[in-house]
């Protein structure tokens, strides 16, 4: 693992009311980039909103996805965009779900981030893209992208790198947790080595406790 990683670029949104085919919602999924520092807080970007409860917070306040991926969707979705893909506030290079783990620290700009979870692809992207099963080609590939706390606050800009302060101990990846979540559920040795990640955000921690508890 390298210790540092370009951002492509920066992305930030509104809350619009969106409607694509017959579904119409609430969504900031359509992020513009900007070249201008902004202010990075313990639940986001400065002028980043989340429709709903489920999306932001102090787990969920970044949300990454890697441009390594933007080829595979590109035989995928007609009209791609060309930043934002996703609707992630960071897309970057060279860190991937297989590369990045649970706890992981990263200094970015001022600010200091740690890796939380994986992001959890929802029905929005396939409205979006016009592509039904979106969401399960997400989550057979693992290219679902992975979400940030904000240890430390502080101004970032697309020209500041991605730079590994502290690889967790743990060494859960991003694409081990994707494993327990949409493919081996209920294998209690995975999710037992997942479990043991203490920087894994609360909201999965409890879902997982739960596929450890069932029988």
């Amino acid at each position: 693992m390298k210790d540092h990683y370009q951002v492509q670029s920066l992305n930030y949104g509104k809350i619009e009311t969106l409607t694509y085919g017959k579904r119409t919602f609430q969504s900031a999924i359509r992020k513009a980039s900007t070249d201008e520092p902004v202010f990075l807080s313990k639940v986001g970007l400065a002028g980043d909103e989340q429709a709903y409860k489920d999306h932001g917070g102090v787990d969920k306040a970044l949300c990454l996805y890697p441009y390594d991926h933007y080829d595979y969707w590109n035989n995928i979705i007609q009209n791609p965009v060309k930043t934002a893909l996703f609707g992630e506030n960071i897309t970057s290079v060279g860190l991937t779900e297989k590369n990045a783990h649970i706890g992981d620290v990263f200094a970015f700009g001022e600010s200091i981030i740690q890796v939380s979870e994986p992001r959890n692809p929802c029905y929005k992207l396939a409205a979006k893209y016009e592509v039904p099963d979106i969401v399960v080609k997400m989550r057979d590939t693992g290219y679902t992208g992975f979400l940030f706390r904000v240890l430390k606050e502080g101004i970032v800009s697309v020209q500041d790198d991605l730079t590994l302060l502290e690889k967790d101990p743990h060494e859960v990846s991003i694409s081990r947790v994707n494993d327990v979540k949409f493919k081996d559920r209920f294998n209690k040795e995975k999710l037992d080595r997942v479990l043991q990640a203490e920087a894994l955000s609360t909201s999965l921690r409890e879902v997982l406790l739960k596929q450890f508890r069932s029988e």
